[in-house]
């Protein structure tokens, strides 16, 4: 045999055994990130889920942590995230954990409806979001012009001021079209751009991968609110049908939840 075939031949076994040796420890050293490593959902640097707040692509990160490190319950796939509420703030860098998640839509709960009204029927005295435990009282006209009314039958007058009606939570915030913006935000005079919203509709900006609207999520609605939802028992539906009668009907969130109360 010829020495060049047999320096060809060198070098092509030489090739292989080296492309072999590559593979073998690629292998060994996936088989090892394997071992020690798994993905993780986190709170992406620099965010920070606040409770009720729809989770997007961009609040998240997959990374590959330490077997050691990774929590019960912890999640381990991006798309099972997107668009859950987290029942409490979670900060950069925290792993998301299935038992602090919620997909669920506020549904009534056993001897409960939805009740939707337009906002106008309401006054908001704190920004409000979907989600928020809310107080809802009753401030009574004044003296004169409730003399010719009776006492009401479904809460008790207890003062000439104020009276609370009940607490429970708030189930939606919707705008004109009927689409969910999330939040309430009062202010004493519309921006431009809800006054355009008023003449020209919800001001809808195109959603990425069918996410919801939610950079201004918390103090910058993306349309003007027109009615808000609420989860009632007949009583409390009946308390406030009747408490408009007698003044105006004001509504503001609570730091926590309460035990919903009637008079």
């Amino acid at each position: 045999m010829k020495k060049q075939t047999l320096f060809i031949i060198s070098i092509i076994s030489f090739i292989l055994a080296g492309s072999c040796f590559y593979a073998a420890t690629r292998y060994i050293e996936v088989l090892t990130l394997e071992r020690l490593y798994a993905p993780v959902v986190k709170v992406a640097p620099g965010k920070e889920i606040s409770p009720f707040e729809p989770i997007t692509k961009a609040d998240i990160v997959l990374v590959q942590e330490e077997i050691d490190e990774i929590l019960p319950d912890s999640i381990s796939d991006l798309e099972s995230v997107i668009g859950k509420r987290s029942t409490q703030t979670i900060y950069a860098g925290e792993q998301l954990l299935k038992r602090k998640l919620t997909d669920d839509q506020l549904l009534p709960e056993k001897g409960m409806a939805r009740y939707e009204f337009p906002l106008t029927f309401f006054n908001p005295v704190t920004e409000l979001r979907k989600g928020d435990h809310v107080k809802v009282w009753v401030t009574y006209k004044s003296p004169s012009e409730l003399e010719h009314l009776p006492e009401p039958s479904h809460f008790v007058k207890s003062n000439g001021t104020a009276d609370l009606l009940f607490t429970t939570q708030l189930a939606t915030v919707r705008d004109s079209n009927g689409t969910e913006i999330y939040t309430i935000k009062p202010s004493p005079l519309p921006s431009p751009d809800h006054m355009d919203a008023i003449f020209n509709g919800s001001r809808e900006r195109p959603l990425l991968n069918g996410e919801k609207r939610f950079h201004d999520y918390r103090s910058q609605p993306t349309a003007l609110a027109s009615f808000i939802g609420l989860n009632l028992t007949d009583h409390q539906f009946t308390a406030i049908s009747e408490a408009f009668l007698y003044g105006v009907v004001q509504i503001g969130q609570v730091s926590s939840p309460e035990v919903v109360t009637t008079k």
